[in-house]
């Protein structure tokens, strides 16, 4: 107990930024002042998490109890480190490294897969309903999208993770959405695209060990948690190391060995006859981007197809094309003219467009259109009975959601479009903004402890205090207010607490002092 105070008077000198830092990392949501905190971070598991982040020299000098000017930074002690901190020290192990997940084509090839499975993981979030699960992807929905890019789902869910640590995507509801910032990555360079997944994720300095970087992690963080470290995680696939040794990248950020070493993109491609586009090389970032909004990946990688389908014009048409829009795209892009079965698929879906629609209801969703017989087909339908639809006058009502609702009806085929209270189509892209993210206000909650620490003590936080001190036999200062308006600071130690007052010794006028308790305007552990 003896380094309870220091720590929570160190506390109390931390701007409102770096505590709310320190709460986010030791997840003190519920602390009510400092000196939980302190309470908190001297906790077995808050030293631990702490001195396993120590490099070995720090873990060194904090084994052996020597002191090292970085203790106060890490709040593990002062001139000397806290002896439950040395004790604990000297008990820990190290944590075994899981089997990493090496790339199989070298850093280029590496990074540039990983851009492209980001890029349709950012436009799954628009076409499918992904529903958030705590892993990540559901297998089903990894198998699928990872079909497209030759990828097993657990290469998939590492590069999901990685647009999750980055920001791109994010829960929204019970679902998986594209971010503000993901859809902004999408229309920047492969160069500067590399730099936004990597930078979030360089949770160490460079390393200067030989051998692979996970020895070199080992070497210099001997008791961190290898498992936990994001550079670690996710180096193979941005090409950071290459069968885990250590390439250039580790200590050039710039991005700029990509443009480099790969082929020059491709800003055209082959439009056939059959509904497929066709490239010979790797996709310029702005091209995928567009063909992403009116056709459907089918196999990407340094040569790339896509599909077009009713579907995927019909997505073009609610993201805000038209389709004049789209066909100056293909017209425009194509190394050919436009075949004719191109030409009717554009005309039919501008015909069939908007007249399937969902929205929303008080309790649930209606289906509309003004074709009763394909009103009748949804109704019976065996795939979209789980959607528990029944008949409302000249519509379908289902319990469910309008989102789910037109999700299954799209992944059954159907170009059913979602609508609004008058009608007007509704985009399927969510566009996430950071203030939509769902979290916890770190800085508001360290705002509140400041200002908790600075007020005046409630009656409550004057009696804890007090019993605090007098059961481990410590000094309290107390500021009393006396009935001639004057202002005194007393130092004692607490002989005992009854009838609304304090009694104790003045540990200045070496006296047994008593204090009324409603007298005292503030309160502190000496």
């Amino acid at each position: 107990m003896t380094d309870l105070l220091p720590l929570a008077g160190q506390l109390r000198e931390l701007d409102s930024a770096s505590l709310a830092t320190l709460i986010e990392a030791c997840g003190a949501n519920s602390v009510s002042d400092m000196l939980d905190l302190a309470k908190l971070l001297l906790s077995r598991r808050e030293l631990e998490r702490r001195i396993r982040r120590l490099n070995s020299t720090e873990l060194e000098d904090l084994r052996t109890g020597g002191s090292n000017s970085n203790w106060p930074g890490h709040f593990l002690g002062f001139e000397k480190p806290f002896p439950d901190a040395v004790e604990l020290a000297n008990q820990l192990t190290p944590i075994p490294l899981k089997q990493l997940v090496n790339n199989e084509h070298g850093p280029a090839l590496a990074a540039y897969e990983t851009l492209l499975a980001i890029t349709e993981l950012i436009f799954a979030c628009e076409r499918r309903l992904l529903t958030a699960v705590r892993s990540g992807l559901r297998m089903p929905d990894a198998k699928e999208i990872g079909e497209t890019l030759k990828m097993e789902p657990a290469r998939l869910q590492l590069r999901f993770q990685l647009a999750l640590e980055a920001g791109l995507i994010t829960t929204f509801g019970t679902r998986f959405a594209a971010t503000q910032v993901g859809l902004a990555w999408l229309e920047q360079d492969n160069k500067t695209r590399w730099q936004w997944l990597a930078h979030p994720i360089w949770d160490l300095p460079a390393l200067l060990a030989s051998g692979t970087l996970a020895e070199a992690v080992v070497e210099q963080y001997p008791l961190r948690d290898p498992n936990q470290i994001r550079l670690l995680r996710f180096s193979e696939i941005l090409g950071i190391t290459d069968q885990g040794i250590p390439t250039r990248q580790l200590s050039d950020k710039s991005g700029d060995w990509i443009t480099a070493q790969l082929p020059k993109p491709e800003d055209s491609f082959l439009l056939q006859g059959d509904l497929s586009i066709v490239t010979m090389g790797p996709l310029a970032p702005a091209m995928h981007r567009q063909l992403d909004v009116v056709a459907s990946a089918e196999d990407l990688g340094l040569a790339s197809r896509f599909r077009l389908s009713p579907q995927s014009i019909c997505h073009a048409l609610e993201s805000g094309m038209s389709v004049v829009a789209i066909r100056r795209f293909l017209e425009t892009n194509s190394k050919g003219p436009i075949p004719q079965p191109v030409s009717y698929l554009l005309s039919d879906v501008e015909q069939k467009f908007g007249k399937l629609t969902v929205s929303a209801s008080v309790q649930g969703a209606l289906v509309f259109s003004e074709d009763q017989i394909l009103l009748r087909q949804i109704l019976t339908q065996a795939s979209l009975r789980p959607l528990l639809l029944e008949i409302r006058g000249q519509a379908l009502y289902s319990r469910l959601d309008q989102e789910l609702v037109y999700f299954n009806l799209r992944s059954q085929g159907y170009l059913a479009v979602m609508v609004d209270e008058f009608g007007a189509v509704l985009s399927p892209r969510q566009e996430i903004t950071q203030a939509e993210v769902v979290g916890i206000d770190y800085l508001a909650l360290a705002n509140r402890l400041i200002s908790e620490e600075a007020k005046a003590p409630e009656g409550d936080d004057v009696m804890r205090q007090l019993q605090f001190a007098l059961k481990n036999k410590m000094k309290v200062g107390l500021r009393v207010s006396y009935p001639d308006g004057s202002e005194k600071e007393h130092l004692i130690e607490p002989l005992g607490v009854a009838g609304g007052r304090v009694r104790g010794r003045d540990a200045v006028k070496q006296a047994e002092v008593t204090l009324p308790l409603s007298r005292v305007i503030a309160i502190w552990l000496a």
